[in-house]
């Protein structure tokens, strides 16, 4: 079967591989659509430095399962989480599975998301019906949006500011929405435009242009805003901090490297303003039952995200396209060929 394999700088193979049979707590999946991550431009731009397996955000078809995998059986629909908890150690045992990423998973598997077909572990497999392989392949980066949106703890009444307006963020964008946000506001430069008017279809009322205008300078109708969900660079963190009002929650998701990775901002004004600044770090991966839930429910929309669509044979053009074409990819998804 083929198999997509990366190395940086974006290099991409396609390889015939050969899968082993599943053991008794594993299944033997069908891959019928993966989306492509920032997390795999990372990969495949700077983190692959040998050839990798690659693609997390997976949908597909169990073609045989293990003894022990008593959830699903051959045929069923699933989607898969990307990490999980092992049940077993204090912080599962006192209730922060949250807190646990030792579960099995399917990291260094053979095969991963872009390919025919992989081996997955069953806590990895969550059954779904009533939405198309393409959507389901969402869920992951939708329960990504989720972890950012409970840890921000947006309550109704309250106005937020979505600073970055990648998928998450715009995912982020429709479960504030859905809580009751009085006021939305959604962080972009202005050449983002297919993100942006994403934005405002997703309920943002006022978008703010970051190359034009700073975010601790905007006008905002309360002076500035109760929770913001901090998708961009952390180079923005002290910025936010002065967008937030007294009392305000700042959550933050993302990375950087190097001295990218470091902050500085007022520690007096951040003990005076009584802010609180929160991490949001979805792994283990969690909230899919919902995600699907709100998927099948029309409570959040997913379709709109996807952009483009690609085969499996297309995965080099399709990571170099997404990297390079800002003003119109929002999220691309390899579609596997109907048999």
């Amino acid at each position: 079967m083929k198999a997509a394999f990366a190395k940086a700088p974006y290099q991409f193979e396609i390889r015939n591989v050969d899968l082993r049979e599943p053991g008794p707590d594993e299944a033997l999946v069908k891959i019928m659509a993966c989306s492509i991550c920032g997390g795999d431009l990372g990969l495949a731009g700077i983190d692959a430095q040998d050839w990798q397996p690659f693609g997390h955000e997976i949908s597909g078809i169990i073609v045989k399962a293990g003894i022990n995998c008593t959830q699903v059986s051959a045929g069923d629909k699933v989607v898969l989480e990307s990490g999980s908890f092992c049940r077993e150690c204090e912080f599962c045992r006192n209730g922060r599975v949250d807190l646990c990423n030792k579960g099995p998973n399917f990291w260094n598997s053979t095969s991963m998301g872009f390919a025919e077909y992989m081996i997955a572990p069953k806590e990895c497999l969550v059954p779904f019906s009533g939405i198309p392989f393409e959507e389901a392949s969402l869920v992951e980066p939708l329960g990504v949006a989720l972890d950012l949106f409970y840890t921000a703890d947006i309550r109704f009444d309250e106005s937020v500011l979505v600073a970055g307006i990648g998928a998450i963020g715009l995912l982020a964008i429709q479960l504030a929405k859905a809580a009751g946000a009085k006021k939305i506001y959604a962080a972009a430069h202005s050449h983002s435009k297919a993100r942006i008017e994403l934005a405002a279809k997703f309920g943002a009322d006022e978008i703010i242009h970051t190359d034009k205008t700073g975010l601790e300078s905007y006008k905002y109708s309360g002076g500035g805003v109760d929770k913001i969900l901090l998708t961009a660079p952390p180079r923005l963190i002290p910025a936010c901090m002065k967008a937030a009002n007294l009392g305000g929650t700042i959550a933050y998701i993302g990375f950087a490297s190097g001295s990218d990775a470091f902050v500085t901002f007022d520690a007096n004004e951040f003990h005076v303003k009584k802010l609180q600044l929160k991490a949001s770090f979805a792994a283990p991966a969690l909230y899919f039952p919902r995600g699907i839930s709100l998927i099948q429910s029309g409570a959040v929309d997913v379709k709109s995200l996807i952009s483009h669509r690609f085969p499996l044979e297309e995965i080099g053009n399709a990571m170099c396209s997404l990297r390079d074409d800002k003003l119109n990819s929002v999220k691309s998804v390899m579609i596997a060929a109907q048999e």
